[in-house]
């Protein structure tokens, strides 16, 4: 047996059982009972602040930045090369290169 198996068929009779459990919302209870008795760290405070702060200095340097008020109208233009009959026959030759099986005529 995998144990991939092995831990799949573990993890099912452990939520069978857990479904069953005579006791089940007293286990409930006594868990979420401890995990709000914990006390909440200050680090989660710190992360929140710095990240609220990277925030707002991005919206102060990268906003005003972004909006560009531009007074007239800027033409762009696409130059795409034009290739030459001998690199349009080449570049077919790479690309028929790389097959395993030839349909091809020669």
């Amino acid at each position: 047996m995998k144990q991939d198996d092995f831990l799949k068929q573990v993890t099912s009779k452990l939520d069978a059982l857990a479904q069953h459990h005579k006791d089940k919302p007293v286990v409930m209870n006594q868990v979420i009972e401890k995990i709000q008795d914990r006390a909440a760290s200050r680090y989660g405070l710190w992360k929140m602040s710095g990240f609220a702060l990277a925030a707002a200095i991005t919206g102060f340097v990268v906003f005003p930045n972004s909006i560009d008020i531009a007074e007239k109208p800027q033409n762009q233009v696409v130059v795409t090369p034009k290739l030459s009959p001998q690199m349009v026959e080449d570049l077919e030759m790479l690309m028929v290169l790389g097959e395993d099986k030839v349909p091809h005529g020669s």
